[in-house]
């Protein structure tokens, strides 16, 4: 699964690394943030009409179109992970599946093994560094006359190579080349799911337990554990 992670670069950074147009830049900032948890507001690359590339404020944690309650009154709390294995057929995804599916700008992720009370939080990320994307789903839900939530969920997968002894869940990476073709409500996400990243190029280290706490922030978060 992915329940937290990391963004170490600026809005403008993360437009020019996705070739993507700032949405309402006057409206919203974006700055390095090491500890993002399910229900923040996080910078999401998505088509608009005219299939150009847009950067947008989203909540993560998906709330579907069709909801007749609000985000904080669901039953089944942020939806903030897809399986990908059952997305293009569950209810709270489908839609989302066929039609609206998003680049998640990412750094790193943290995960965790242990048991209760003594859990470890690891940090990882590509060897090679830099921004990269998670395959992410997005919808729109009308809060009320005028007001619209876009919100959104990372695809996850089974673990795979040496991550997998951390969890036995990975977010989807996409390359760069199937960047496009994600966004694209005409391709199949099938398809470019069969050629999602492998977790050849990953290294991970074990971290400070003090980003167990959502209300951590900081770079020292992502430095190796002393």
């Amino acid at each position: 699964m992915c329940g937290r992670y990391v963004i170490d670069e600026d809005r403008d950074a993360i437009a020019e690394a996705f070739n993507a147009e700032v949405s309402d830049p006057a409206l919203w900032e974006w700055d390095p943030r090491y500890n993002i948890a399910p229900t923040s507001i996080v910078p999401v690359v998505a088509f608009d009409g005219r299939k150009q590339r847009k950067l947008v404020p989203m909540r993560w944690g998906l709330h579907p179109h069709w909801s007749r309650d609000s985000p904080e009154a669901t039953p089944y709390g942020p939806l903030f992970n897809a399986r990908v294995e059952t997305a293009a057929s569950k209810p709270s995804f489908r839609t989302s599946w066929k039609r609206r599916r998003a680049l998640i700008p990412a750094t790193h992720w943290y995960e965790w093994t242990g048991g209760q009370g003594g859990k470890i939080p690891w940090c990882i990320k590509p060897e090679a560094g830099g921004l990269f994307a998670f395959a992410g789903l997005w919808d729109h839900w009308r809060a009320g006359e005028g007001i619209t939530l876009l919100s959104c969920a990372i695809l996850t997968t089974d673990a795979d190579g040496p991550v997998s002894q951390l969890h036995h869940r990975e977010p989807i990476r996409l390359p760069e080349a199937d960047w496009q073709a994600w966004l694209d409500p005409d391709s199949c996400p099938a398809d470019v799911l069969d050629r999602s990243r492998s977790t050849d190029d990953l290294i991970f280290w074990d971290v400070s337990r003090a980003v167990n706490s959502s209300r951590a922030s900081g770079a020292e978060l992502i430095a190796p554990s002393i």
